[in-house]
Formats: C-alpha cells, sequence, structure tokens
C-alpha cells in the first residue's frame, strides 16, 4: 500500500492524477465495476486537486491493477496447482474459481484474483495463516491509529 506521503503527492498533482485515472481507465483486461468507472472518469476530467480520500482511492485502484507472478515468494502458479489437487476441499464457489484459474493456465494474477487464491490457499493448509497477507488493505486511518498519529502527521 502506499504511503500517505505518495497520496499527498499524487492529490495535489491534477495532472498526474488525470493521467493516472485515463490509463487506468483504458485498461482492457480489468474488470472494474462501474462506481470505479465513474470515478476514474471523473478523476480524468478533473482539473483541481483531489481529496486525500480520492487520491487513496486512485492509489487503491492502482495497486488492484497490478500483475502478481508471486506473493511474498510464493508461486502463484504452484498455489494455483496446489490448490487444484484439493477443490474438492473448498466451497463450490472457491472450487470452481481455482478451477477456471487452472483451465485459463493462469501464471499471474491481478490483487483481487491473487488475494482470494491465498485465501483457498490458508484454508486447505497449503500457507500458514499469517502467509501472504502483503496483498491485505490496510486503511490508512487504522495505520495512523497503529502508529499512534493521524493522517495529516505524516
Amino acid at each position: 500500500m502506499a504511503s500517505y506521503r505518495e497520496i499527498a503527492a499524487l492529490q495535489k498533482d491534477a495532472a498526474r492524477a488525470r493521467a493516472l485515472a485515463q490509463g487506468l481507465a483504458k485498461l482492457d483486461d480489468m474488470a472494474w465495476t462501474d462506481w470505479e468507472l465513474d470515478f476514474l472518469h471523473s478523476v480524468a476530467a478533473r482539473q483541481q486537486a483531489l481529496t486525500t480520500r480520492q487520491g487513496e482511492k486512485l492509489v487503491e485502484l492502482f495497486d488492484d491493477a497490478a500483475w502478481y507472478a508471486s506473493v511474498e515468494g510464493f508461486s502463484l502458479a504452484t498455489l494455483i496447482e496446489r490448490c487444484h489437487l484439493l477443490r474438492d476441499e473448498l466451497a463450490d464457489q472457491d472450487a470452481a474459481f481455482i478451477e477456471q484459474l487452472k483451465a485459463d493456465g493462469a501464471t499471474r494474477l491481478r490483487r483481487k484474483d491473487a488475494r482470494r487464491l491465498l485465501h483457498c490457499a490458508r484454508d486447505l493448509g497449503e500457507l500458514e495463516p499469517h502467509q501472504g497477507c502483503s496483498l491485505d488493505r490496510i486503511s490508512l486511518v487504522s495505520l495512523a491509529a497503529a502508529e499512534g498519529g493521524t493522517q495529516d502527521e505524516a
């Protein structure tokens, strides 16, 4: 996750925010929700600085668009294979998800799908509960509270 300084720099640079939003909106292989597309189009048309929350959301969408082939040293392709062998022990929706990944021959995944795969691997005992958690989201408010400060102090 991006630091508050990175988010603050983005929110103050309207041209950079517009360019990033335009680029993200053009990604053909991203399954953006209607709300996310509306947000990206509104930022792309915006002339003034973003709010902190808008900057945080834009960075979050950028992070979601990243491809992952491994997480914390764990190969996602290997985890797909391992989870596919044990898919009968998963809930029906998760088993179908794993079967689709296997059928597609996936070797790299977007953040949302990588998180879901890691969750399945934990459920199956292929990963320890603490492993692969680097993709989990931590809000800036929670992070600031944990550090004993506020968002505005960073």
